[in-house]
């Protein structure tokens, strides 16, 4: 919870509005990223973060979801053929166009994003006409002018010694979000109090929606394509 929020929310609310199908997969509650236990205590993380989540995802609209119900911070140590089985089931019952993840790097160094990136990987293999898949990515420009910052304040890039940052032209997918869309972007993010709290505290309003404000993916290489 919260990572499609931060990296595709405004993607996700313009396809909305295009009439397109979204369809939100979550692998874990994210039960182990524990920020204050005074505030949200660890054995009732899990089900905060869940309600977090669901009120996000009706801000944003999103109306399709579904969890993979795996264990945070154990995704690596799951069998590979049954995680990206219970992709492929849901590419098979929904037939999309595009996915939006995690490349091989995890984008913050994260081992549950390096193992939902390699799932996805496998959950397409062999696939007559696969969905073309995306990997979150940020900008130079981007990186230089707002998330550098924010990572020296919140340590964003915890787990990575240099996150994917690309050149723009570089990027297969670089979006702007429009004012409206990027107000709901960071109204979803506010709900999720468990893990943005502290966002909330060191930014006003106006700086949130310019660090938030760019999502930008490249196209995965699959089977040397």
């Amino acid at each position: 919870p919260d990572d499609e929020s931060f990296l595709a929310a405004g993607i996700l609310v313009s396809a909305l509005h295009n009439g397109q199908t979204v369809i939100c997969v979550t692998a874990t509650k994210g039960e182990a990223g524990i920020q204050d236990e005074n505030k949200w205590p660890a054995e009732q993380l899990g089900d905060i973060r869940k309600e977090e989540l669901e009120k996000a995802l009706k801000i944003l609209g999103i109306t399709n979801h579904n969890w993979l119900g795996y264990v945070d911070d154990c995704c690596s140590q799951a069998n590979l053929d049954e995680a990206a089985g219970k992709i492929r089931a849901l590419i098979d019952r929904y037939q999309p166009d595009s996915i939006l993840t995690f490349g091989p790097d995890g984008w913050t160094g994260n081992p549950d994003h390096r193992a939902v990136s390699h799932w996805v990987e496998r959950a397409i293999q062999n696939m007559e006409n696969p969905p073309v898949v995306y990997h979150v990515v940020g900008t130079s420009d981007h990186y230089t002018k707002h998330l550098k910052e924010a990572d020296e304040k919140i340590n964003i890039f915890y787990n990575i010694e240099k996150p994917p940052i690309l050149a723009n032209e570089k990027c297969d997918i670089v979006y702007r979000l429009p004012r409206e869309v990027c107000k709901l972007k960071c109204s979803a993010l506010k709900v999720m109090e468990s893990q943005t709290s502290k966002l909330f505290e060191l930014y006003e309003r106006d700086r949130l929606y310019e660090m938030w404000a760019e999502e930008s993916f490249v196209r995965a290489k699959v089977d040397g394509l």
